[in-house]
């Protein structure tokens, strides 16, 4: 799917499949993408400001230049938790989002000075020791 600059804001989207898809510039603000299935996709230039991506799968996918302020990347209240794996969020606005929990791989890029086991990230090494 090949969808630029929609408007997803406010919307319950929890477990949807957005597989292979195409969102630059969409705006998901305050959405809810709990246990949601992003994978080999592209959300660059994308607002997701507040959004609730607990429990989320999340490969292969692009968030560089996003807006991921005071986005929720935390485990969720059954202890699911949140998988980054192959994850560029490269020149993306990472201020107030909660990754509590989270893993995330070696191939996973975050934005320059941002260290990840400070903001509560796992990496997938230390996770399987």
């Amino acid at each position: 799917m090949i969808i630029h600059n929609a408007l997803f804001s406010g919307l319950e989207l929890e477990g949807i499949s957005f597989d292979g898809s195409d969102l630059q510039g969409s705006d998901f603000t305050d959405a809810d993408l709990y246990g949601a299935y992003l994978a080999n996709s592209s959300f660059d230039s994308c607002i997701f400001v507040r959004a609730d991506l607990r429990h989320s799968f999340i490969h292969n996918v692009s968030f560089a230049n996003a807006d991921l302020r005071g986005a929720r990347f935390s485990l969720s209240e059954m202890k699911g938790r949140t998988h980054l794996y192959k994850v560029n969020f490269t020149n993306a606005k990472l201020d107030g989002a909660n990754f509590t929990g989270a893993i995330y791989d070696a191939m996973t890029i975050f934005p320059e000075g941002f260290i990840a086991d400070e903001h509560g990230l796992t990496s997938e090494e230390a996770d399987n020791k």
